[in-house]
């Protein structure tokens, strides 16, 4: 088996409502060393249950604290309009690479004036986002905000039971990609891969570590049938590709 420099696309930090898990800076570093990652896309939990500016400096000063291992990525809350566009504004200059959006957690639609502004002003600054599309029909909803673009956009949350749906929206717009947090079921991977126009350049890992067990995020793309260079391309490729565009 080849070895690949591995980059998790979406891992937290901070307090996580009734949940056990250890979320300390302290425990992702030490998880991401076990596990062999060589660097995290890092997000400070404050700012999706709490408040999105205070959880954006917080994810600055971890980034900075540990450059080689931590790459910052802000949230913005489409219910704090307009001060969410200011924030934009700010962290882009601020050098942040991406924004991470939370319907489920934060309870706020798709279909969502403040948060299509907010769509329109991340891709006036050039910064491509992450969305969770959980719900059934929060992908199609996505696909008809974010019409008006190219730029590429991660899709977060999917899972074998909305799987379907995204992959007719794959199919549709080759700047949707899809994140592997939860397609663990047996060829999940392999369906996406075989299903979309250049399957496996769309999908890019993520493990959502320390809040899930990172070895659980990694070997279904490990075990899978995906070719190794394809498995590079998971594992890390892709998601430098979307980063420098």
């Amino acid at each position: 088996m080849a070895t690949f420099p591995i980059f998790d696309a979406c891992t937290f930090f901070g307090p996580w409502p009734q949940h056990p898990a250890d979320l300390a800076v302290e425990s992702l570093l030490q998880v991401m060393a076990q596990n062999g990652i060589a660097r995290s896309l890092a997000t400070a939990t404050t700012g999706i249950f709490y408040d999105y500016r205070q959880g954006n400096t917080e994810t600055l000063q971890a980034a900075q604290a540990h450059p080689q291992q931590l790459y910052p990525v802000a949230t913005l809350d489409p219910r704090a309009y307009p001060e969410a566009l200011e924030e934009a504004d700010a962290r882009a200059q601020e050098g942040f690479r991406l924004f991470r959006f939370f319907p489920d957690r934060q309870c706020w639609p798709i279909r969502y004036a403040p948060f299509r502004e907010l769509l329109q002003k991340c891709d006036s600054l050039g910064v491509p986002v992450a969305v969770t599309v959980a719900r059934p029909g929060d992908c199609t909803a996505l696909a008809d905000e974010v019409a008006f673009t190219q730029a590429p956009l991660l899709l977060s949350g999917v899972t074998p039971a909305n799987l379907g749906e995204v992959l007719s929206i794959l199919r549709s717009d080759t700047k949707f990609h899809v994140e592997t947090t939860h397609l663990l079921a047996p060829f999940a991977l392999e369906k996406i891969r075989d299903s979309v126009p250049q399957g496996a350049e769309r999908l890019v890992f993520a493990s959502y570590s320390p809040l899930r067990y990172l070895s659980a995020a990694l070997g279904p793309v490990l075990t899978s049938t995906l070719s190794d260079e394809h498995k590079g391309l998971v594992l890390g490729g892709n998601l430098r590709r979307l980063m420098t565009k």
